[in-house]
Parts: C-alpha cells; structure tokens; sequence
C-alpha cells in the first residue's frame, strides 16, 4: 500500500514538474572490413549500441622471419639495447617481417628508448622470453606504424639493483617530534639512501594497496620539505623526520612505500599508428605505466595480458606498477582491452579521456590556457565549452602555441569568438578517444580507482572488480587547475554484466561514481549523457553503491545487490545518489539481497524533486 502512495505522490509531481528533454542517441561508428591486405586479419570488435570495429594483424605465415640473435641479442650480454634496436631497424626497413626472440632472460641497461618506427606488418614473437630493464623513462616506443602485433613477451624490472617499492610496518611514531619508524618487510631495501617518493596505507594480511575503510598516504616528492632527515636505526628500520606529513600514521599500521611514481613506461604507442596488438604481454613491473596511448593513435588492443606482480616473487614484491597501468588520452580511438589480469599498481588500473584547457585570460585572440595534457598543434581548430560547461559551437583554428610553463600555455587563435572568456574550456577538434570495448578482464588490489571512463561511445562488461581501493568505476570531468585537466564529457557508455567484490575498499566515495570536479565544485549541466548500468552484480559493498551528478538519461536497471556480512553495515551501505544535476533517471527492476535495514523506497535518495517523482513512479 505504502509503495502505490508513493508511486500516486511521484505521479502528480511529475505533472508539474517537467524532465528535461532526453538526449537524443549518438551517431554509431561502423566500420566495413574492405581491402584489407592478403598479409592481414581482421578482429572484428563489437561495441556499444551497435558500434563495430576492425583492428587488423599480420599473418604469421605471410611474413618473412627473422631470429633476433642474429643482431646480437644474447642472454650474456649486460646490456640488449644496442642489438635489439638493430632488429628493430631492419623490421623498419624491411616490412612484413616475422621477428623471432628465442625463449630467455635479456638484461636493457640503456636509458634511451627502443623505437619500433615506421614499421608496416610487423610481427614480434616472443617465444616466453622476458627483458629486464634498469632504467626509468620510455623503454618501447611504438610511432608511425600501421599494423604491429607484439605477443607472448615479459617485462620484468630489476630490483636487485633498485627496489621500485617496500612494505613497511609504522613503529614508535611520535606526533610531538614528528618522527617515525619505518620497519621493512625487507630488510635488504633498508638503506639511508632508499628513495621515499610516496607512501600508501595496505592491507596488512596481504600487502596491497588500501586498508579497509581507510586510505592514509601522502605523495612525499611533491613537496622537498617533508622530509628532514632519515636515518638507519637497525637492519629493517629507519628513523624518519618529517615536517609532520606522517603524524597522523599510527602504531602497527602496514604501508607501501613508493620509490618511483611516474619515472617510465614500458610502452609508448603514438604517432598516428594504427592497427597495434599487445597479444599475451606481461608486465611484471615498471616504475611507472605499463602502457600510455597518445598521439592519435587508433585501433589498437591490449588482449589476454598480465600486468601485476611476478608470481615468482609474490611474497617479497608489494607493487607491480608505481602508476597507472593503461593511460589512453588524446588518441583517435577505436581500441579493445579484453581478457586481462591486472593489478598492484600505484594508481588507476585504466584511465581513458581527452585533455581540456581551462581559459584562465583572454586577450583579443590570444587565450592563456592551464592545460596539462591537451593537443595543442599549429592549424588545430579548438572547441569550446561555456562557464557552465554546457558545449557551444564555437571554434577557432590554432595560429601559434608558446609554453609559459609545464601547464601554462599562450594560445594565439584565428577568429576567436568575442563571448569567449575566462572560465571558459577549450578542446581539440583533432582528437577523440571514444568507441572502445572493455571485455573480459580482472581489476584487483590496486591504489586508487579501476577504471576511469571519461570519453564516449563505451562498453564494458563481463569484468571482475575486486577490492580496488577507491571507485571500481568513475565517469568524471575533472579539472584540478595546478595538476590536471581530464575529460571531455561522455555519452553513450554501458557498464553491464560485471562483478563488484568489495570495491572502494578504502571508502574513497563510492563503488560507481559520476558527476564532476571543477577545482573542487561541480559543473551546473548535464555533461554527461545516455549511462547505463544494467545487469551488474554487486557484493560486500563498503560504501554508497552510486553517486551520480551531471548526468541526463541514467538508467539503473536489473543490478543485484548483497552488502554482504563481511563488512559492518552502516545508514549508506549500498545506497544510491543522485545529486542536482541528474535527469531522466530509469531505476527498474534490482534485486537486493541480505540488506538487513534497507528498504525499497529508501534506496535511491536524491536532492531533485523531478528525479525523485521518476523513480518513485517505477516502484
């Protein structure tokens, strides 16, 4: 009875109160698989609401093979660089070519980069082998090249020579001195000079990132003062001084400390290539990504890999990565990630999105940007979006680019709209890294969120999400001015039929979140359009279940939901929000299971009188 009163009340206020107009659907990229070469296949790759792409590889018998040994690459040698970037070069000069790594060890001291160029139907078979590098920095870089399978190939780093991390135990800290002991699980990284870059609260039973319900760190590197001294007290132990950066860290707690955050990547895929496969590669460790996607790369797919921490070493290794695993940003889209195990990194499992630039002056035709990562090339005609981030169709075509800074940059513009002005945001027309699958995988025990979905046209589903520390998943536009500038605005991105197991661990906010962050606020629009979120299973939910804001046509549709018994329940565990900027919201159709005090009406709560009246009128 309660429930029809509620439904008659939604009714009568949806009289009154008038949606928004539902976004209309986005135009559906499809691609036809026509002339392709004899020496090529085609995976067809199927996406959101219909969306279908090709990526293709090169024929493994169509190709003329080659053994990397013949350019000098031994398990003997201290350092392959020199040999291997010969291989390299002749697969440049000599395409359709099949190179042979033998099964072994290969040691790269070098501190250049590896440049796979130019290169045209390049197959680089594996063979189980594993490269160990020493050095920070781009260690493979993928430019220019049309259709390039890299498989069954390792990447491990050398820690016998630099630790990229160490699990430390907080003894004796001392709030009133600001000091604090740091006892090492190992003691052999127990040295004054050990690099204290950042530092993470874990799980103390299985020393991965995130405790439960608490998330106590600091980034050490970004400020040289927080640490005054450091020094050995015994074999496993230091004694930190700190400028009180640590004072909140207690007795007995376990933490992962850092010694590199973002100084390398294993791969770098820019340059306009397209057709790029990473088959059966796993990356054990680096001190810093696995792989960033940039420089309108498109087509291009990340399948059946491994990326976390060596099996061989899991009980003397705490990290796998010391930043994300997959950054994709600025890239003409178009790309597959299925069938991959990924975890222990020191951030985002992946992070998809285009760079922006916030309009911080304008001078007649000169804008002054704070831009981070954004594509910003002479000839380049630049979008724009209003102080409410509400998208305009104004443009204007780039004349010159001069860096003030790293994030500052002095833009002179050809006929530049005079109602542009400060507080506005800029885009590249150039790029759009949308139409994406993500099938298949498993995100575990990482820092920070899984997956960072900040462009259009996506789908994900049949994953597996397992304690990430913060969000499984978060659709964001975000914009921090000092740091970064993410995203663009998302439509048409459907997150169905995975599984969430103890996600935002660390209680970060939610296990699904949407909405913005503009230096701290929150957009006033609907950036955000078209989400759905169906057939999901959700268990052992720490937190809120969803937090949604500028978002307009949300569906929530046939989820189960069980918070679980493994963690204390609590008045938000499990629960949906949705903020003021949400519209034509559909919440149909979920199960709820072992959810002890919750109770159908009171599950979605929300700020909107109009947003409230549609989902009560579905009960």
């Amino acid at each position: 009875m309660l429930l029809k009163i509620v439904s008659f009340i939604a009714a009568v206020i949806l009289l009154f109160v008038v949606p928004a107009d539902l976004p209309g659907e986005s135009d559906v990229l499809i691609e036809y698989p026509d002339n392709i070469s004899d020496v090529r296949i085609a995976d067809e790759i199927n996406g959101a609401s219909g969306t279908r792409f090709y990526i293709q590889r090169p024929k493994s018998e169509k190709l003329t093979e080659v053994d990397a040994t013949d350019f000098g690459l031994s398990e003997t040698n201290d350092d392959n660089f020199n040999a291997f970037q010969d291989a390299l070069d002749y697969c440049s000069q000599n395409p359709k070519t099949k190179l042979v790594i033998k099964e072994g060890t290969y040691y790269f001291r070098s501190n250049n980069s590896l440049r796979i160029n130019n290169c045209k139907d390049l197959l680089i078979e594996g063979s189980g082998a594993t490269f160990i590098f020493s050095s920070t920095g781009y260690k493979i870089s993928v430019t220019n090249s049309d259709c390039v399978e890299i498989r069954n190939l390792n990447f491990d780093w050398n820690w016998e020579e630099s630790p990229l991390a160490s699990a430390v135990t907080i003894r004796n800290s001392d709030a009133e001195n600001h000091t604090v002991d740091l006892e090492f699980r190992n003691a052999k990284n127990c040295t004054e000079d050990v690099k204290l870059t950042a530092i993470t609260q874990c799980d103390p039973e299985t020393y991965t990132f995130g405790a439960e319900f608490s998330s106590k760190e600091n980034y050490l590197y970004q400020d040289t003062t927080r640490i005054k001294s450091v020094e050995k007290i015994s074999d496993n132990t230091l004694r930190v001084v700190h400028n009180g950066c640590m004072d909140g860290f207690d007795d007995g707690e376990t933490y992962i400390l850092r010694h590199f955050v973002y100084d390398g990547t294993v791969f770098h895929l820019a340059g306009y290539s397209e057709n790029i496969t990473f088959d059966n590669v796993n990356i054990y460790a680096s001190a810093g990504m696995a792989y960033i996607c940039e420089g309108n790369c498109s087509h291009f797919q990340i399948i059946n890999g491994f990326i976390g921490v060596n099996p061989r070493y899991k009980d003397e290794r705490c990290v796998s990565l010391t930043a994300d695993a997959i950054h994709i940003v600025n890239t003409d889209g178009c790309f597959n990630i299925s069938g991959c195990d990924i975890s222990g990194m020191g951030d985002d499992a992946i992070n998809v999105h285009d760079g922006l630039g916030y309009v911080s002056a304008v001078n007649g035709n000169t804008l002054k940007l704070t831009a981070s990562a954004m594509r910003l090339e002479v000839g380049d005609t630049l979008a724009f979006k209003n102080d409410k981030f509400e998208n305009t169709d104004l443009t204007a075509k780039i004349v010159s680019v001069k860096d003030i800074d790293w994030i500052t940059k002095e833009i002179v513009v050809e006929g530049l709209p005079e109602i542009v002005t400060m507080g506005w945001t800029a885009y590249s027309m150039e790029c759009n890294s949308s139409n994406y699958v993500i099938r298949n995988n498993y995100f575990h025990e990482n820092r920070a969120r899984g997956l960072l979905l900040q462009s259009s046209n996506g789908l994900c589903e049949n994953n597996r999400f397992y304690k990430t520390m913060a969000q499984a998943i978060k659709v964001v536009m975000d914009i921090e001015p000092t740091l970064w500038q993410e995203g663009t605005g998302v439509d048409n991105l459907i997150i169905r039929n995975n599984t969430f197991e103890k996600c935002n661990y660390s209680d970060w906010g939610t296990v699904i979140e949407i909405g913005t962050n503009i230096a701290g606020g929150s957009a006033e629009t609907a950036v955000f359009t078209n989400i759905e979120i169906t057939s999901n299973t959700f268990e052992d939910i720490p937190s809120r279940l969803l937090k949604a804001n500028n978002v307009n046509g949300l569906v929530f549709s046939n989820n189960t939901v069980d918070i679980g018994d493994s963690i204390d329940k609590n008045k938000v565990q499990g629960k949906i929000y949705l903020s003021k900027y949400c519209d034509n919201v559909t919440y149909s159709d979920n199960t709820f299971i072992n959810s002890g005090f919750l109770r159908e009406k009171e599950i979605v709560q929300t700020e909107t009188a109009s947003v409230w009246a549609q989902v009560n009128s579905q009960f």
